[in-house]
């Protein structure tokens, strides 16, 4: 089985290198820098399109009712100082997610809407979010494929804080 870290910067350079793509077709992403892992969590640093990029990583530790087809799934925190974006937090679900279907994650109990972007999750308040997984243990996410029942992925939170306050200081948030 493979190192799941090399996996997981590998499906984070993927998705950061997409979203350069997007931004920009001429756009180069430099592999990744490992500010080292946290816990459930891995801190890494990228160029990307020319632009500094800081992020923080987990893959589920269990999932649920998951489609047979599906792509790995991931749960990220980036800072892009360019943009003067701090903290967004998205959840890859791995399969294409129901078009205006609700998404949650539940933190603690403490449960957030978030919105869903072809097979990627977001959270319509970051800050919030991104405090109440620093304090909490575990984090579920529910959302609905295309087709088909909902899934339910649990993510570790240990070493959370730490992680976030490594890109944090990377990227020089405040």
């Amino acid at each position: 089985m493979p190192d799941p870290r090399v996996l997981l910067a590998a499906l984070t350079l993927g998705a950061i290198a997409s979203s350069a793509a997007l931004l920009s077709p001429a756009a180069a992403s430099a592999p990744p820098k490992s500010l080292g892992r946290f816990g459930d969590w891995e801190a890494f640093v990228e160029q990307s399109g020319g632009a500094k990029v800081c992020y923080a990583a987990t893959l589920p530790k269990q999932s649920k009712n998951a489609p047979k087809a599906r792509a790995r799934a991931y749960a990220l925190v980036s800072d892009r100082p360019a943009e003067k974006s701090f903290g967004v937090v998205g959840i890859t679900a791995g399969f294409a997610l129901r078009k205006d279907a609700p998404a949650m994650l539940d933190i603690g109990g403490a449960k957030f809407p978030l919105y869903a972007v072809g097979d990627t999750a977001w959270t319509r308040d970051d800050n919030a979010v991104t405090a109440a997984m620093a304090k909490g243990r575990n984090a579920t996410f529910v959302a609905f494929p295309a087709q088909g029942e909902a899934v339910a992925d649990s993510y570790g939170l240990a070493g959370f804080a730490e992680a976030r306050a490594a890109i944090d200081k990377e990227c020089g948030a405040k």
